[in-house]
């Protein structure tokens, strides 16, 4: 089965896939400047648009991908969605943006699925959450990576060099993006060739939905609290650097940078602590409850500095405790649903999880955030606000929901244990 180095790999694609996904908050003044979007269309793009299909793709992929070979599939959702930012750099008006992030979605569906199944089936025991939490490093680091090489990339590519492409600035900015891709998709190709399936058989999405049924309090609660976190971070990964730009009057290109500074210390940062934490608490016996808590207390504060802040500086520390905290309480949310699963339903049941919080979070977070700042604040610091109290109300509502579940869970657990033990 998989090693640390196909961990590694597998983390590597989840950093580019985010880096591709993060593309429209990364040049998002851009965007606005060129289409006049309002932050509503915006947040739709960013959000609702790449959910639509990704959501339903998610499912299936959760229900069958753990059974077919994950070198065709991995790579080649690799392919599909390197094409689909490639087409939006091309796209000729706002419809094309909303088509290209629908087939991104679509493509980047099946990566995590796939490769959450890899990762579970392979990790050897007391290193699950760790290994979980290399693989989601890839994936805030993503954003990072994505802030950082695209205000690079538009600081590099110069109006003359752009026209000479026949293209905006930022247009050929996503093309040299997507550049690397080209390298992944040969590596995800070679390095699993030999791999198997990671389950040829077992139970598929009719019996997680099954079992979140029948377990509304243990499994319920948890994916709702797991939502709410996703809400959180997402709505703070769009709009970071749209904020950095309109409180602290830098250019698009310069705020880009900042956030992704911030966010590649801050990512990894929050989400290895938070998986040495996990792995401790879970040989405790012990629930995501405080880890996930703790984060999110984190991201709050965090997000309230934020909307104060109007120099790099203190931007730069309020986005370093929004995004280190809710990053560590996405993966405890994620490492506290393999303890209440028995391992035959791992896989469907983390598709399954993966659509709900993409449904909440990337659907509603980025989208609920430009609807405030459109309706309810304005001026420099108005979309920053919004961001504080949406951050503010997920959080409450995952917190509540974390420590309503507490005691559920960790029944769960217990009969999770008896089960395989049996």
């Amino acid at each position: 089965m998989l090693d640390a180095s196909g961990v590694t790999l597998l983390a590597i694609g989840h950093f580019m896939a985010f880096v591709d996904r993060a593309v429209p908050s990364v040049y998002a003044p851009a965007l606005k400047a060129e289409f006049h979007l309002t932050d509503t269309q915006l947040g739709a793009l960013q959000g609702p648009a790449f959910v639509a299909l990704y959501v339903a793709a998610t499912l299936m992929a959760g229900h069958r991908g753990h059974r077919l070979r994950p070198a065709p599939l991995l790579a080649g959702a690799a392919a599909l969605w390197s094409a689909a930012t490639v087409a939006l750099a091309f796209a000729p008006h706002y419809g094309g943006l909303l088509a290209a992030r629908l087939v991104l979605g679509l493509a980047q569906a099946a990566f995590a699925p796939a490769a959450l199944a890899l990762i579970v089936a392979s990790a050897p025991p007391g290193r699950l959450s760790r290994w979980v939490s290399m693989f989601t490093s890839g994936s805030s680091m993503g954003r990072s990576g994505a802030l950082l090489a695209g205000g690079l990339a538009l600081g590099a590519v110069s109006s003359v060099g752009a026209l000479a492409l026949g293209q905006s600035p930022w247009r050929a900015a996503i093309i040299l993006l997507t550049l690397p891709n080209l390298l992944l998709v040969a590596l995800l190709a070679w390095r699993l060739r030999k791999l198997p399936p990671a389950g040829v058989d077992g139970p598929g999405l009719g019996h997680a939905l099954a079992r979140l049924a029948a377990r509304p309090a243990g499994l319920g609660l948890h994916f709702l609290a797991a939502g709410g976190v996703i809400l959180a971070v997402q709505a703070g990964a769009a709009w970071a650097p749209s904020i950095v730009n309109r409180a602290c009057g830098l250019g698009p290109a310069a705020s880009a940078l900042l956030a992704g500074a911030v966010v590649l210390v801050a990512a990894p940062t929050g989400h290895l602590a938070a998986g040495w934490l996990m792995d401790r608490r879970l040989r405790a016996d012990g629930g995501p409850v405080l880890v996930l808590a703790g984060g999110l207390g984190l991201a709050v504060l965090g997000a309230v500095l934020l909307a104060d802040a109007s120099a790099p500086a203190s931007a730069a520390a309020a986005l370093f405790l929004l995004t280190a905290g809710g990053g560590g309480a996405a993966l405890a949310a994620l490492a506290g649903l393999q303890p209440i699963c028995p391992a035959p339903l791992r896989p469907p049941m983390t598709g399954l999880y993966l659509a709900f919080v993409t449904v909440v979070g990337l659907g509603l977070g980025p989208l609920l955030t430009g609807l405030a700042s459109d309706r309810l604040f304005s001026g420099p610091h108005g979309l920053a606000m919004a961001l504080a109290v949406v951050t503010s109300g997920a959080a409450t509502l995952a917190t509540l929901s974390a420590l309503l579940g507490a005691a559920p869970w960790r029944r769960l657990a217990g009969e999770t244990r008896a089960l395989a033990s049996a």
